[in-house]
């Protein structure tokens, strides 16, 4: 008897022991599934705004022409610019701010490189002949392949003068001494602003 007493009790211990790892298991496995599950605080929100009324699209148009300008880099040296009068309009449907980048249209030279451009508004501070006679202040340069804002703005339809000029600065790199122009492109861009 005392035989079967111990191998009762071994057993009893046995699936007692069990039964608790079973337990503990099945609660750590419940914690893990409700944090994965669940994640975190969640809380809902609805926000409500009145109707307002309907507002109106249009769509434009945004053209610039440019005519006038004639500009060449024969006979540049440091400290001097060539001017040209020319007038920009806008023959779109919307008011366009107007910017100007200085791009060569192929592979730039040192000469090139150290060019800038500059534009003044002549309807306002002179005529065609003080632009060609280098009187008109620029309003804004630019050098090669950086576009600048001109601060121009122009209304649809609107026109303005300019006094463009092209000019090796007096601070030019001695690299560009001597060297030959490549050929340049002068764009004037415009960008719709709110009207």
């Amino acid at each position: 008897m005392s035989r079967m007493l111990s191998h009762r009790t071994k057993r009893t211990r046995a699936s007692a022991t069990g039964r608790m790892l079973t337990a503990a298991l099945a609660v750590a496995a419940s914690v893990a599934m409700g944090i994965a599950a669940g994640g975190g605080t969640y809380a809902a929100w609805s926000v409500t705004a009145p109707a307002v009324a309907a507002t109106t699209l249009r769509a434009g148009t945004a053209e610039l022409s440019i005519t006038g300008v004639q500009l060449t880099a024969t006979g540049l040296y440091p400290g001097r610019t060539v001017h040209s009068a020319g007038v920009v309009r806008n023959t779109g449907t919307t008011p366009l701010s107007l910017s100007l980048t200085l791009s060569p249209t192929a592979a730039s030279t040192a000469f090139t490189s150290a060019l800038v451009a500059t534009v003044g508004t002549a309807g306002t501070a002179g005529t065609a002949a003080d632009c060609t006679a280098g009187r008109v202040a620029p309003v804004a340069s630019a050098a090669v392949g950086a576009p600048v804002e001109t601060g121009i703005t122009l209304a649809p339809g609107a026109s303005t003068a300019v006094c463009v000029g092209l000019g090796l600065p007096a601070n030019a790199p001695a690299a560009a001494a001597g060297a030959a122009a490549s050929a340049l492109t002068l764009t004037f861009a415009g960008s719709q602003v709110a009207s």
